[in-house]
C-alpha cells in the first residue's frame, strides 16, 4: 500500500519556509532590485538560522533602499544592521551611510526610559515599518497571506511609508484596501495569536476621558487608540497586536493596565475621526 501524496497543506513550517525562498530567489532572477522579495529572504533565513545569507539579503534590501531615496525604510532596519555588523563588514558600511542615530527621543524603548526617570510626558515612539513588515511575514508565515499577497502588502507598505498625509499606515490598511478575501480570518489569526479580541469601535461612542490618555498624534501615527475605561484598567485597540513595543508605550503612557483588542482599518479611521471631531468640538484643535 502505498502512502496518500502529500498535499500543500501537509508541510512542515520549515518546509513552508524553504518554499517561500525558492518562491523569491526566482523572483530575484527577473527582479534582482523586488524589494518586497528582499525583504522576505533577509526574514526566511534568520528564520532558519543562516545569518550569512540573511545579512547578505538585508544588506541588499538596505542599499536597494538608499538608492530609491527612502532612508526612512532604512532607519527601520538600523538596529537590526547593527545586530549584523560586527560579522558583516558590508552592514556596518550602511550604518555608516546612515550617520548618526536618531536622538534617543525616537528610538526604541524612550518611553520607559522616560517614564522610570519621571518626566510628566514621556517622548512619543514613533511609527516603524519594521514592525508593520514584521506583522506582514509572520501572517505569511502562518499562511494566512500568500507569498503573491505578501509581496503586494511589502511593496504597499514601502510606498505608503514615504508619503506624509497624516494618516495611518499598518498593515490592515493595506489588505483591506486590496480587498482581501479572507481579512476576517486574519483578524481572526491575529487576534488568536496575539490574544488580542476582535472588536467593533461603531459600537462604542467617544470617551474624552479615555482618547485623552494618549496625544492624538500618536495615536493616529502609531495606529492605536484608547475607546473606553474599565475602572482604572484602559481598554486600547491596536491595528498590530504583534507589536509588543507599541503596547508598552502605551501602557507608559496611559500610566493604567491596559486590555488590548483588534479592528479592521476602516473601523479604526472612523473611530479615529470621530474621536477629532470631538476634540474639535470640545475646544481641543486635534492635529
Amino acid at each position: 500500500m502505498t502512502d496518500a501524496p502529500r498535499t500543500e497543506g501537509d508541510r512542515t513550517p520549515e518546509e513552508e519556509v524553504w518554499s517561500a525562498i525558492g518562491a523569491f530567489e526566482q523572483i530575484l532572477e527577473q527582479m534582482p532590485e523586488d524589494q518586497a522579495s528582499l525583504d522576505a529572504l533577509w526574514r526566511a533565513y534568520e528564520r532558519i538560522g543562516d545569518r550569512t545569507r540573511a545579512g547578505q539579503y538585508l544588506v541588499r534590501l538596505a542599499h536597494v533602499l538608499l538608492q530609491a531615496d527612502n532612508r526612512a525604510a532604512v532607519e527601520a532596519l538600523r538596529e537590526t544592521l547593527q545586530g549584523y555588523a560586527a560579522d558583516d563588514a558590508s552592514a556596518g558600511e550602511v550604518l555608516e551611510r546612515l550617520g548618526a542615530a536618531p536622538a534617543p527621543a525616537e528610538s526604541a524603548g524612550t518611553l520607559a526610559q522616560a517614564a522610570a526617570s519621571g518626566a510628566s510626558e514621556p517622548a512619543v515612539g514613533r511609527f516603524s515599518m519594521a514592525d508593520e513588515l514584521s506583522c506582514a511575514w509572520n501572517l505569511m508565515e502562518a499562511g494566512e497571506l500568500t507569498q503573491d499577497e505578501y509581496a503586494r502588502v511589502v511593496q504597499d507598505l514601502t510606498e505608503l511609508s514615504t508619503q506624509d498625509a497624516g494618516a495611518t499606515v499598518s498593515v490592515m490598511h493595506v489588505l483591506e484596501g486590496r480587498g482581501i478575501a479572507n481579512l476576517e480570518r486574519v483578524l481572526g489569526y491575529m487576534a488568536r495569536e496575539c490574544g488580542a479580541p476582535v472588536i467593533g469601535l461603531s459600537n462604542f461612542d467617544v470617551n474624552l476621558d479615555a482618547a485623552r490618555l494618549l496625544p492624538f498624534d500618536f495615536m493616529v501615527e502609531r495606529g492605536v487608540a484608547v475607546f473606553e475605561l474599565l475602572g482604572k484598567d484602559a481598554l486600547a485597540v491596536v491595528l498590530n497586536p504583534f507589536h509588543e513595543q507599541l503596547r508598552d508605550d502605551v501602557r507608559t503612557l496611559t500610566r493604567r493596565t491596559c486590555h488590548f483588542y483588534v479592528t479592521t482599518a476602516s473601523d479604526f479611521d472612523n473611530f479615529i475621526d470621530r474621536v477629532r471631531d470631538a476634540l474639535e468640538a470640545d475646544g481641543e484643535p486635534a492635529r
